[in-house]
């Protein structure tokens, strides 16, 4: 992360909250309009690089999740007999207060993760209405350009 930061400005989070889609999309001047759209990329942008942070730290957490939960593993197969079976060696490790902790570490980057996608759902979606409502208005004044030229 040092490296890509020395390289890269991780984008800041855009002012004021997330816009909303108005119910009737028709309605809005072209400026505005072109605000909205403008806005939404802003927070488009914004939480595609949140999101890629929360997936980085989620694979980290997993990753220390699997270490101690093979540390664990290893510590308590040495104290035993030779005759421990493997899933209950297994099931004393995931009991261990260590990995309990890791696990509710790992949940909650998980779930942070999950909400800040649905974040980025959200702003792609309306970036890209509001895209074909500009991209419908483009279309339509080449029309009306043409429908005046030819009516007296």
């Amino acid at each position: 992360m040092d490296l890509f930061l020395q390289n890269f400005p991780l984008p800041k989070k855009p002012s004021g909250v997330l816009p909303e889609l108005p119910r009737n999309i028709g309605d809005i001047g072209d400026s505005d309009l072109m605000e909205l759209y403008t806005d939404f990329m802003a927070w488009l942008v914004y939480a595609k690089a949140q999101l890629v942070q929360a997936e980085i730290t989620e694979e980290r957490e997993r990753n220390i999740l699997e270490y101690l939960q093979s540390n664990v593993l290893i510590e308590q197969w040495g104290d035993k007999a030779k005759g421990d079976l493997v899933t209950v060696a297994k099931a004393k490790r995931d009991v261990d207060s260590r990995i309990t902790h890791q696990i509710e570490i790992h949940m909650q980057k998980r779930a942070y993760r999950k909400l800040v996608d649905t974040v980025f759902d959200r702003c792609e979606r309306g970036a890209q209405v509001v895209s074909r409502e500009l991209s419908r208005r483009i279309g339509m004044s080449g029309k009306e350009l043409r429908q005046h030229r030819f009516m007296p």
